[in-house]
């Protein structure tokens, strides 16, 4: 097949040393489906406007037809790609026929007017879109469903070789999403190419050629649906545990998300539970527990809770607990206790003016504490369950704070762990532990 766009080494950034694309390439052949998938700001949006040719990388270089793309003039890039953005507010009231009589803009010439085949062309692309009846109405009262299906027949009617297309489905019902998805379908067996950038990893599996997942502006992953659209890789960009339903020769068929699971720490008691079960698994592999859930849901008491319930079965325990301190109803402070030794330290109190040596924007954190805590964690010795409580931004995005609970972590150094991670942070647990198993931290009260 032909090599119709090809991105070499991709890189971009709006602001300098915060790069939105880092090192990114892929490539498209006549008549195939590429789809782009990555969580909010990892770079989708940034990457089409490069492929357009709307945006210029401050890296690498965008191939079409094997000539550098910017080496077009707007006309005749124009008549080769096309984009359609998610969602497009007018300065004038427009009709609907106007909006897509713009797509025969690049075919017409200076204070040029549009032909009766421009019109034709124009026709057929409302009516494949169901919007003949609207082609009068002004396009600012209309639906924002209808608005988008408005901006995919307006790409159509520019009759381009490859469309660009930013979520085409985001504000569609069921319905007019199935008929988007089959009209690109259909187009793709006469030649025509999209890039489709989306959020739904069910929809990539059903109509995509090729995959990409970009995730903090990278390539985490690139090829066919299969290859692509897995369990770790899925669980990883999008920051929730997945599922891929497959039939019975192991095609998969749909993903569907996991909600953190409940397992109550009393259920330990029943070495046939789940939580039974992961301990019985820890004899033979680490097993990674993270304890999620908004703050103020009872994190810390959820591992509270399975140490005494731990301690009751015979089970070592070690690690480190990090109650809250308070004083009239109001957390100033943290604490961190050892739970091998009972030791304990102030780790944090809440921030004052001025700044701390290391700190968040609501914590000052006590260096020599933070020292202690680490060392405990680096001398503590084989045990049933280790807890750390917790890990936050510190660990994850400045490699301070609880280093030590990290190399721990990373080094399988342990039995069973039970970590406590911010909802927010799940993204990054989940790409650094990809088997971690997620159990919603919501306390629940002992019998």
């Amino acid at each position: 097949m032909t090599v119709q766009l090809q991105a070499q080494h991709l890189q971009f950034a709006y602001l300098p040393e915060r790069n939105v694309l880092d090192d990114v390439s892929l490539e498209i052949n006549a008549g195939e489906t590429l789809y782009i998938l990555g969580r909010n700001g990892s770079g989708k949006t940034t990457l089409l406007s490069c492929l357009a040719g709307l945006i210029t990388p401050a890296a690498g270089q965008v191939l079409l037809d094997g000539q550098d793309l910017l080496s077009f003039g707007p006309a005749e890039r124009a008549r080769k790609v096309g984009l359609i953005p998610q969602m497009h507010t007018p300065a004038f009231s427009y009709t609907v026929n106007e909006m897509v009589m713009m797509g025969r803009a690049p075919y017409l010439g200076w204070l040029g007017s549009p032909s009766r085949d421009d019109q034709a062309i124009v026709d057929e692309a409302l009516a494949q879109l169901g919007l003949f009846e609207l082609r009068n109405r002004p396009y600012t009262e209309i639906s924002g469903g209808e608005q988008q299906l408005v901006l995919i027949a307006r790409g159509l009617a520019q009759k381009c070789q490859l469309l660009l297309m930013d979520e085409p489905t985001a504000h569609l019902d069921l319905s007019n999403q199935h008929r988007i998805l089959e009209i690109v379908s259909q187009l793709g067996d006469r030649g025509l190419s999209f890039i489709i950038s989306s959020h739904s990893p069910n929809n990539a599996l059903a109509y995509a050629d090729r995959v990409l997942l970009l995730e903090g502006g990278k390539v985490t992953a690139y090829g066919s649906p299969e290859e692509t659209l897995t369990e770790p890789k899925l669980s990883a960009i999008y920051g929730i545990r997945t599922e891929v339903i497959t039939n019975g020769d192991g095609k998969p068929l749909a993903v569907v998300t996991q909600r953190p699971i409940a397992l109550e720490p009393k259920s330990l008691r029943d070495p046939h539970s789940p939580l039974g079960q992961i301990f019985a698994r820890s004899k033979a592999e680490p097993q990674l527990i993270l304890v999620t859930g908004l703050s103020g849901v009872g994190k810390t008491t959820w591992c509270t809770q399975l140490i005494g319930l731990a301690r009751d079965a015979g089970l070592k325990v070690n690690g480190l607990l990090s109650p809250s301190i308070f004083e009239d109803g109001r957390k100033v402070g943290i604490e961190v206790v050892d739970l091998h030794s009972g030791d304990h330290r102030q780790l944090a109190r809440l921030r004052e003016e001025g700044s701390a040596a290391l700190q968040t924007p609501r914590w000052a954190f006590d260096s020599e504490a933070m020292d202690w805590a680490n060392q405990v964690l680096t001398e503590s010795g084989a045990s049933d369950l280790t807890v750390i409580d917790e890990l936050g931004p510190l660990e994850f995005f400045q490699n301070e704070g609880l280093t030590a609970g990290m190399a721990k972590l990373d080094a399988g150094d342990y039995k069973v762990a039970a970590v406590v991670i911010r909802s927010a942070l799940l993204p990054q647990a989940l790409s650094r532990w990809p088997n971690a198993i997620i159990v919603n931290g919501s306390a629940k009260t002992l019998p």
